[in-house]
């Protein structure tokens, strides 16, 4: 999970010219990355490693990444 995650930032920024900030996933993909990264324990540990934050949604079939902006200004969401 860990490297599809960072293949899509990467394949993001090179498509779009700018970084995402925001990866969704759903609960089953988070435990997959919570497993791959066992010596991890805190949210905030895992968004610095994978370098964009995370919204949890059950609508995401699989995970996929965003630039999120408010009023022109890039937006974090945990």
């Amino acid at each position: 999970m860990l490297s599809h995650i960072v293949s899509l930032v990467n394949t993001y920024e090179s498509s779009h010219g700018i970084r995402p900030n925001l990866v969704f996933m759903n609960e089953t993909h988070y435990g997959l990355l919570r497993e791959e990264l066992p010596g991890v324990r805190d949210h905030d540990d895992v968004t610095n490693i994978i370098g964009v934050d995370i919204a949890l949604s059950d609508e995401a079939i699989r995970p996929h990444v965003a630039t999120v902006t408010f009023g022109g200004n890039h937006i974090l969401a945990s």
